[in-house]
């Protein structure tokens, strides 16, 4: 499944203080797209440490981290072809004596790094690219690990290749899928397969792998360079930040994914990624600063003015030759963002912030952002579930909270409440 295409790209329209009044009451009537959040993946038995006299462990790095499993590589199991019982039997040798702990270290990583789920998938890709030599033994190994630990894997075969597929819970793009009693199994290669025998067993109470952040993703910290950014509606408010250049790399290799039964990219969970300590503690320091001691409408416009004017406008089609929605840190980070960039950005702000709701509303070709205060502001606002959402467009520059960029039809827009 493609990616959607948006609309055109709405350009950035500039705000100029004679141009509008901010209406009094002004109610817009949208759809609420609900956002739904599944349940972590449970491992198909309990996992338990089993000591052992002397124990060798391996090392294998993922984006700029070391991890370490307790094995010696010289006791792996190997497979000798992709026939299937040769496949039955490397994975019945995966399940021996010489990986009792490989499992639970693998475990310990993601609860001490605090792993997502599709950051654990790439840690344990990555523990398999290090282990073994061939595509098929490593694609088998890391099936493995991932149906112990409690999510859907496929094994299918093409010719004499192997290849895993995984349930994953959200519409991936770009990335083939078999749909298999109502669960999208994704091939996590990309090797061009329209093809393939597949296993059909199914391990029982398996979870879908999930794209949606809930995570912190602790890698090692690597500085990336010095980025200054300047409000030019607060002169006072410069922030120098430098991300962390692991994460940076992290993120890009997640996918664009979609809202399940529809084609709008899900852009809520790019919001609900948090930021690195690299970049989190300069940049918080001094937007606390600029707001303290500022109500709630006060601090959003400050919130509301840097994200709209401390970064360049970029397209993504001239840049990345498709749509490509940034996490708040890739914001930070690249040099051109666009309109559902900076209303991600300005959500994650607000929430971490000033602790208020926000929703993204989702226009063709444009993206904003709406804000639940526990004041009434006068302005443009939308009703969810009976609270008054304000408008907040981080695209219209330099405009206040309250007001909706011209040009956006507010009946053709769509709201995601974070």
């Amino acid at each position: 499944v493609p990616e959607p295409r948006k609309e055109p790209d709405i350009p950035p329209v500039v705000f100029l203080d004679d141009d509008i009044e901010i209406p009094e009451d002004n109610l817009i009537d949208i759809e609420v797209v609900p956002i739904q959040i599944e349940d972590e993946p449970i491992p198909v038995a309990p996992i338990i440490y089993k000591p052992k006299p002397k124990e060798e462990t391996f090392s294998f790095v993922f984006y700029g981290t070391m991890g370490a499993v307790r094995l010696n590589p010289e006791n792996k199991a190997h497979l000798k072809s992709s026939s299937e019982g040769d496949v039955a039997d490397f994975w019945e040798a995966l399940s021996g004596e010489a990986f009792d702990n490989v499992l639970a270290d693998c475990q310990k990583i993601r609860q001490d790094r605090d792993l997502g789920d599709w950051a654990y998938f790439k840690m344990t890709e990555k523990l398999a690219e290090t282990l073994y030599d061939t595509k098929n033994e490593r694609r088998v190994f890391h099936g493995w690990l991932l149906a112990q630990t409690g999510f859907g894997v496929k094994l299918g075969r093409a010719t004499d290749a192997l290849h895993l597929l995984v349930w994953c819970s959200s519409l991936i793009f770009h990335r083939p899928y078999w749909d298999i009693k109502g669960a999208k199994y994704y091939l996590m290669d990309d090797e061009g397969i329209t093809s393939l025998q597949m296993v059909d067993y199914s391990f029982p109470n398996c979870s879908p792998l999930r794209i949606t952040m809930q995570a912190t993703n602790l890698f090692d910290e690597k500085s990336a360079i010095l980025r200054t950014l300047c409000s030019q509606g607060y002169p006072d408010l410069t922030v120098d930040v430098s991300c962390d250049k692991n994460t940076i790399d992290y993120l890009y290799d997640v996918p664009v994914s979609g809202i399940d039964g529809t084609n709008i990219t899900d852009y809520a969970l790019y919001v609900k990624q948090p930021l690195s300590e690299n970049a989190r503690k300069p940049l918080y320091s001094s937007l606390t600063g600029s707001i303290a001691g500022k109500s709630e409408g006060e601090a959003a416009n400050i919130l509301l003015n840097f994200v709209q004017t401390a970064f360049e406008y970029g397209y993504d089609d001239e840049i990345w030759g498709t749509e490509r929605p940034f996490f708040p840190e890739e914001t930070l980070y690249y040099p051109y963002s666009d309109c559902e960039d900076r209303a991600i950005l300005f959500s994650r702000l607000v929430c971490d912030l000033l602790g208020l709701d926000v929703a993204l509303v989702l226009y063709p070709g444009h993206l904003a952002t709406a804000v639940c205060f526990s004041q009434t502001i006068p302005g443009d606002y939308i009703v969810v579930n009976g609270r008054r959402f304000l408008i907040c467009d981080p695209t219209y520059i330099n405009a206040p909270i309250g007001l909706t960029m011209p040009g956006m039809e507010n009946s053709t827009a769509r709201v995601f409440l974070l």
